[in-house]
């Protein structure tokens, strides 16, 4: 029993002394007794109660957590080459916060037997005066360009790509051009940059392969 409740009963003893003092002493002690013993069995009952279900809310939130890691896991096993270069944290988070882009990708975009190596966010500098915002992503066909909303999409031929070369935007970030023919094409805000190494390293992987 706690302090402050201890304090309490006497307290509460105190006064039962005065009201009941023209009562059996022994009869009041024991309703007294009884009644204590009862409220202390309904703060047993509510505290056990409370600690279930605090358990059980755990419990669902970790089935949640594992649910959603089996589901990105999944994913990634369509979107990244797991087998030689496994998924990065960027890729595991991007897919994790942005699941109803990938699957959307994979069923309306990819080819039936396409499959990704890697992505990366960033802007497309389609003109001078229109950037789109999406994602580049490399596959074992050919690179992608994909808007955030997939209202727009561009494909890259791996054949037809002369040249990837990145260069510094800005302080923070990073961007690249690719030589796509005659075609000078931009990409920037790209702000992670271990994972555009990893980008640049598979493009220049599958461009050595394909030409």
């Amino acid at each position: 029993m706690g302090v402050y409740r201890t304090v309490c009963y006497k307290v509460e003893d105190a006064f039962i002394k005065v009201i009941a003092k023209n009562s059996d002493p022994n009869e009041v002690n024991n309703k007294v007794l009884t009644y204590r013993q009862d409220k202390e069995e309904q703060r047993r009952t509510k505290k056990q109660e409370a600690q279930a279900r605090a358990i059980e809310r755990k419990k669902q939130q970790e089935m949640k957590k594992e649910k959603e890691h089996q589901e990105v896991k999944s994913l990634l096993t369509k979107l990244v080459d797991l087998e030689h270069t496994g998924y990065t944290n960027y890729e595991y988070d991007e897919v994790r916060k942005n699941s109803v882009f990938f699957r959307k990708l994979l069923s309306h975009i990819f080819d039936k037997d396409e499959r990704g190596l890697t992505f990366i966010q960033c802007e497309f500098d389609k003109t001078k005066n229109k950037e789109i915002k999406g994602y580049l992503i490399a596959t074992n066909y050919r690179v992608w360009f994909v808007s955030k909303d997939l209202e727009f999409s561009q494909k890259l031929r791996y054949q037809t790509i002369k040249e990837v070369r990145p260069f510094k935007d800005s302080l923070l970030e990073k961007g690249l051009f690719i030589q796509y023919g005659t075609k000078k094409l931009e990409f920037d805000e790209i702000f992670d940059k271990e994972q555009f190494r990893k980008l640049i390293e598979v493009l220049n992987k599958q461009l050595t392969q394909f030409q």
